[in-house]
């Protein structure tokens, strides 16, 4: 039966419900994330209350489970963050190597201990390149061989693949070291990442954003002709360099498919991609333009510096802006990247502002309040590579600093006031600011750490919402559906 939701704002007020406690109390840098996609399909959320006390909540069952201690390097505190993915990240890269196999086979180099079958497997490189199917079934153990379903050409030590089992990436805070690694769900190992370029003391608070690539297809199309590091299709009319940076191109049919590059530049009909193709796109190539799944961004530390991290070499760069934010991301600020606003889904430059310098764009901005007991709210144009500050906005009054928590979903940025229970929607669409909900579970201390995600009941093609919120020095988890 088709699920429907008929709920309507004042008719049905909106109601906050009591969950299964999480296992431990919040504290200080405490964060949780999700799979708000649903792309691995198998409703989890990742609650780190320290750098050893690491649970994953299944909503389904509602209750936690323990996963191992991570072993990160720093002080678990104020600052630290993460992120969840939907690719396996074995061995902290999401793109494996197989050894060898056959047209139902594909044998790895991993140790997994666990079913993987019903898990999406794609492959980016080498033979079988474009293939995309479920995995029927895996050995276990070292040296895994997956079993999938037939394909025309036989897999061997050539291919190159991806696998949608989900990996939690952890950033730590510290006084004199700071650390970063992955949890990886199909091999239960965590792997350390690289720090290089990045502070030795981070603190105060901190946010880890990624432009999540197969959550969201910006743009689709047929491509016109290909070249050995380009795509062209001639009805288009792209602004100049909208898709850099941000973005990577996928081949989604015809020769090609199964590619994925980084975009580094276009014109108004082409795209320069970031390495050359395996196999040259041509006329018969189909394309989706999507979020650049090799990216990781992180903010705070009471500094108005970014960092992009890029999970195919695993290297730290600081971001150069061509123009630098206006001021830190303080206390209580957040990030958000946005996907999905309304009426966002535009291939031309289309103004946002009277000044020309926002477009209505999906997957170019990062957005950003800035915390310290400010209103301020910033843009990072990830496209342009520069900061668009101090963006004044409909209904600009509530500050937020220490404890505010952030999470977003269809270009909606939700947002808890500290420990005040007091929850805010900022429409990105609308550029305005608006009254969302008052939670009125009491809370204890005000803690630093982002404690509110995102979690949909997905039957088929339909899907239900719900924002979950763990209380600030406490361990109740409350969720609440959205209408």
């Amino acid at each position: 039966m088709a699920l429907e939701n008929k709920l309507r704002k004042m008719l049905h007020p909106k109601r906050w419900e009591t969950r299964t406690n999480v296992p431990a109390n919040t504290a200080a840098g405490s964060f949780v994330v999700s799979d708000k996609f649903d792309l691995v399909n198998d409703s989890k959320a990742f609650y780190v209350q320290s750098a050893s006390a690491i649970y994953m909540y299944e909503a389904d069952e509602d209750s936690c489970l323990q996963l191992p201690a991570s072993g990160i390097a720093g002080v678990f505190a104020a600052g630290a963050c993460g992120e969840f993915r939907a690719l396996s990240a074995c061995g902290g890269i999401f793109i494996q190597s197989a050894s060898g196999g056959s047209t139902t086979a594909i044998n790895t180099a991993l140790n997994i201990n666990r079913s993987v079958a019903g898990m999406r497997i794609r492959v980016v490189a080498g033979a079988g390149l474009g293939y995309d199917e479920a995995i029927t079934r895996n050995t276990l153990g070292a040296n895994a061989v997956l079993t999938v379903p037939v394909n025309g050409v036989a897999f061997n030590a050539t291919t190159k693949f991806q696998i949608f089992g989900g990996s939690l990436w952890f950033f730590n805070a510290g006084t004199s070291a700071v650390g970063y690694s992955v949890y990886d769900r199909i091999t239960n190992v965590w792997t350390s990442r690289s720090v290089t370029g990045l502070p030795t003391a981070w603190a105060t608070d901190g946010q880890l954003v990624s432009t999540i690539g197969s959550a969201k297809q910006f743009a689709t199309g047929n491509a016109t002709a290909g070249g050995a590091s380009s795509l062209t299709n001639a009805g288009k009319a792209w602004g100049v360099n909208m898709w850099a940076n941000a973005y990577q191109l996928r081949i989604t049919g015809g020769t090609g498919k199964g590619q994925i590059r980084g975009i580094a530049s276009n014109t108004a009909t082409a795209i320069t991609v970031d390495a050359v193709w395996e196999i040259n796109p041509d006329a018969t190539s189909t394309y989706a333009i999507e979020g650049n799944s090799d990216y990781f961004y992180l903010f705070g530390n009471n500094a108005v510096t970014a960092y992009r991290f890029k999970v195919s070499t695993n290297v730290w760069n600081t971001l150069a802006p061509g123009a630098a934010r206006a001021g830190a991301m303080a206390a209580g600020g957040t990030a958000n990247w946005i996907d999905s606003a309304q009426d966002w889904d535009n291939e031309t430059l289309v103004q946002h502002n009277q000044a020309s310098t926002l477009y209505r764009q999906n997957g170019r901005y990062i957005v950003s309040f800035r915390g310290g007991a400010s209103s301020n709210l910033d843009f990072l144009d990830l496209a342009a590579v520069t900061w668009i500050s101090t963006v004044a906005y409909g209904n600009q009054a509530e500050t937020f600093t220490t404890g505010s928590s952030s999470c977003d979903l269809n270009g909606n940025i939700f947002i808890h006031k500290e420990s005040s229970g007091r929850v805010y929607r900022f429409d990105v669409a609308k550029n305005m600011l608006t009254s969302h909900t008052w939670n009125v579970q009491p809370q204890g201390a005000v803690l630093a750490g982002n404690k509110m995600f995102i979690m949909p009941f997905v039957d088929g093609v339909d899907e239900l919402q719900f924002l979950y919120q763990i209380a600030h020095t406490s361990n109740i988890l409350q969720r609440q559906m959205l209408i």
